[in-house]
């Protein structure tokens, strides 16, 4: 048949395909399938040897296009017989097309588009092929076949390398899209099928809710139609402005707050179907009928979702009852208990998808939140406090202020203690293992360890240097008082070596009156601590309370050396009658010595985190511990440890046993 040129600029048709929406693209062709009268399209994706994105093929069985018209549909943009018409050729369904524009769309698929047709000609079924490029996207051949018996239809084909074509058209993300766009059209028309590389595209399958309002009256129009769809997964929230028959003209921003809620909204019009161009502006135009209008569907919006709150509310308790997860049995007796309850369920619905999915997290998480809600005032945390000082305006909006507000960390706690739950598990393992304490090195894995699980020292204290010298030591120490370094920092132990430190930390409370500081000197598991490594820990004690630089403001010092057990001889050393047990001497006015065993500390830790240990029910494996492990320290784990397979290594648990009982008479001052 030969070629057709568009009659506009190059440049212009570039700016109508909108080469950088390839879901657009596809969206569009589905479109152009449906008003032809299809009752099956398909998307399919083919890829090639390095899984890229080779070609798009979008097919349809509906009506096609006749040879004698295709040179009509393809040499102008715009003025496309669909503007006129209200319904489609065969079927009578309602048609979305109206622009003309949507055959130029397929150039964000593929550097090539070919358009492969039959339809009903002059002469019977005629098979008509149009291929267009990219580069030259005014330009088309068209070629007929000639008569054929293959069944009617359209089948579009685009390949040719595009950028971003396998992250844009991700299925999920596709799916997702297509659901929204052809949710009322598929409900309308159920004979009718969408395919995206073999899945089915069906709204109904991924509805949670809907529900049908009609608004009031605007003029001598019918009354409008606000349809809302509400989805379990997550899509982009939008308001669709419909024509009379359901179909999309425009999509605007709801502009209301409904946290928590996956929603589409369709609101149905045949004002809209006067100036769709302008509906895009309809924010602008506030006195125009058609704003008058989406006002009262984003008003309806409002309330809707505020009576879904109280209805998901409902919803999610009695899901948490059958589950044996909600933390309460039976029927509130007194007042009291009512109060608490309406309480526990107004803010544990409020933030349920910040509460894990698994039952025993949510057991544990929906537990921690109940005890906190029925604590005294003064024990409650600050958000919950503003919470029950909200104003009943403000509390239906509660959704909303969550979002801002630290409430949400309440939840996070749990997942906090049951880290450090399973970091002491994973410092048993190793310091106490018989196969990981041979292997577990002392600055590139036990100190790297430490220096980011500061806690373990106590809560009151944070990293201030890791494995530097006494000189940076006492630079630390003069920019936390404010004090002008002097022209020489230089510091050196007694006897003029050079030392580094393991940790220093320093007290952040904001009641300490006088800076206060925590030096530990670590040793590997395997080695016994004796008066050799206790006189290394009394040399930098001297060294620090010797220097008058390190004394300004009366700071003072604890010097701890910790190990996996002691001598004989150290141990009588801290156990004095005269100090406090695990103090092994003073340096000066102002600094303490103490020797310290890791099953000691360790035991400290866990009573810290009693409480919620016992709240959580939670009770730290080998596995929970070494998953942790890997995670926040990969680097610092020792080989033998490290994951096989992407699973941590299996190691034979270390009996209870060899963890030496720790003495009851040892807490310590700090």
């Amino acid at each position: 048949m030969g070629n057709i040129t568009l009659r506009v600029e190059q440049d212009h048709v570039e700016g109508v395909a909108k080469l950088n929406d390839p879901v657009g693209a596809v969206v569009e062709l589905i479109w152009n399938a449906l008003d032809a009268d299809s009752n099956n399209v398909s998307v399919e994706i083919e890829r090639n040897e390095l899984d890229g994105v080779s070609k798009v093929i979008v097919s349809d069985d509906g009506h096609g296009m006749a040879s004698e018209a295709c040179p009509s549909h393809f040499d102008k943009l715009g003025g496309s017989w669909k503007k006129t018409a209200l319904v489609s050729m065969v079927k009578r369904r309602a048609m979305h097309g109206r622009n003309g524009q949507g055959r130029v769309r397929a150039f964000a698929l593929g550097q090539k588009v070919r358009w492969v047709t039959v339809g009903e000609g002059v002469d019977g079924r005629v098979k008509t092929v149009v291929e267009a490029g990219r580069s030259a996207m005014r330009d088309y051949q068209i070629e007929t076949v000639g008569l054929t018996s293959e069944e009617f239809g359209t089948t579009v084909e685009a390949w040719g390398s595009v950028p971003n074509l396998d992250r844009l058209l991700n299925s999920s993300r596709v799916i997702a899209t297509l659901t929204t766009e052809f949710a009322l059209y598929l409900e309308t028309y159920p004979d009718t099928s969408i395919t995206y590389n073999g899945i089915r595209v069906d709204p109904g399958e991924v509805q949670v809710h809907s529900a049908v309002y009609m608004l009031g009256q605007v003029g001598d129009l019918p009354a409008p139609e606000l349809r809302v769809i509400e989805w379990r997964k997550v899509v982009t929230r939008e308001l669709a402005l419909c024509d009379s028959m359901r179909m999309p003209l425009v999509k605007l921003r709801p502009e209301i707050q409904a946290p928590g809620f996956n929603f589409t909204a369709y609101l149905s019009w045949q004002g809209f179907e006067d100036r769709p161009i302008d509906l895009a502006l309809v924010d602008w135009d506030e006195d125009s009928p058609a704003s008058i209008v989406v006002e009262q569907a984003r008003e309806r919006l409002r309330e809707h979702f505020r009576s879904r709150v109280d209805a998901r509310k409902r919803e999610l308790i009695k899901e948490w009852q059958r589950e044996k997860v909600y933390p309460y049995e039976g029927e509130p007796a007194e007042p009291a208990d009512v109060t608490e309850r309406e309480a526990f369920d107004t803010v544990a619905t409020t933030i349920a998808k910040h509460i894990p999915k698994s039952a025993k997290a949510r057991r544990a998480t929906l537990g921690l939140l109940k005890e906190t809600l029925a604590a005294k005032p003064d024990h409650t945390p600050e958000i919950l406090d503003k919470f029950f000082s909200l104003s009943r305006q403000e509390k239906e909006e509660l959704g909303f202020l969550l979002q801002r507000t630290s409430l949400t960390s309440l939840i996070r706690t749990s997942t906090e203690v049951t880290d450090r739950l399973d970091f002491l598990r994973a410092l048993e393992i190793l310091l106490f293992d018989t196969e990981s304490r041979k292997v577990t090195r002392e600055r590139d894995q036990l100190h790297a360890i430490l220096e980011n699980e500061a806690w373990v020292f106590g809560e009151e204290y944070s990293l201030m240097v890791s494995e530097r010298g006494f000189s940076e030591v006492l630079r630390k120490h003069l920019a936390i008082l404010r004090v002008p370094e002097p022209a020489d920092t230089t510091v050196h132990l007694l006897g003029g070596d050079s030392g580094r430190i393991d940790l220093m930390l320093s007290k952040t409370t904001v009641w300490a009156q006088k800076p206060h500081y925590l030096v530990v000197e670590l040793k590997r598991p395997n080695v016994k601590l004796g008066m050799t490594e206790y006189g290394q820990l009394v040399k930098y004690a001297a060294t620090v309370m010797a220097d008058e630089r390190f004394r300004a403001n009366e700071a003072t010092w604890d010097f701890w050396l910790i190990g996996n057990s002691m001598d004989d001889t150290l141990r009588s050393l801290t156990r004095q009658p005269n100090l406090p047990p695990g103090q092994a001497g003073t340096s000066g006015s102002h600094g303490r010595l103490w020797v310290r065993e890791w099953s000691e500390v360790i035991q400290e830790c866990k009573q810290r985190l009693h409480f919620y240990r016992d709240r959580l029910d939670y009770q730290s494996t080998d596995e929970h511990a070494l998953q942790y492990l890997v995670r926040k320290h990969a680097d610092a784990t020792p080989t033998v440890l490290l994951p096989d397979d992407g699973e941590p290594a299996a190691i034979v648990p270390a009996p209870r046993s060899i963890l030496p009982a720790p003495d009851t008479h040892s807490s310590i001052e700090r």
